[in-house]
């Protein structure tokens, strides 16, 4: 019993030092990409960025319009971004808040190709 008491007690005492020494949460980001119908090329280009809480979206075809939405699990929208092409353009949402290691998704859309979608833990 006095075995049991004392190993019971070292490992919860190995738990919190390692817990008390844990750094941050590695950050979660995510890329989609959307090819043209051959494959040879990607027109459209969104990613997360879990350190700065930004969602961006590039289109990489003049005139046509990427969009990529971002919402918590089972919920609606939370933010979206647009990007037509125009220049070298990238469009970013700016810092939206989101809290730590929550489950999200994300879809990427752009005319005339199936959209691209992801779950991940921000």
């Amino acid at each position: 019993m006095k075995r049991t008491i004392t190993a019971t007690a070292i490992t919860g005492l190995a738990l919190a030092a390692a817990t008390a020494t844990a750094g941050p949460a590695q950050a979660n980001d995510k890329t989609l990409q959307i090819w043209n119908a051959a494959g040879t090329k990607v027109v459209a280009k969104a990613w997360y960025d879990d350190s700065t809480d930004n969602l961006c979206v590039r289109s990489y075809v003049q005139g046509q319009m990427a969009t990529v939405r971002i919402g918590p699990s089972g919920g609606s929208t939370f933010a979206s971004a647009n990007d037509a092409g125009f220049g070298k353009s990238t469009n970013c949402t700016g810092n939206m808040s989101i809290p730590e290691d929550r489950y999200y998704w994300m879809t990427l859309s752009y005319p005339g190709r199936p959209s691209k979608d992801a779950n991940f833990y921000t």
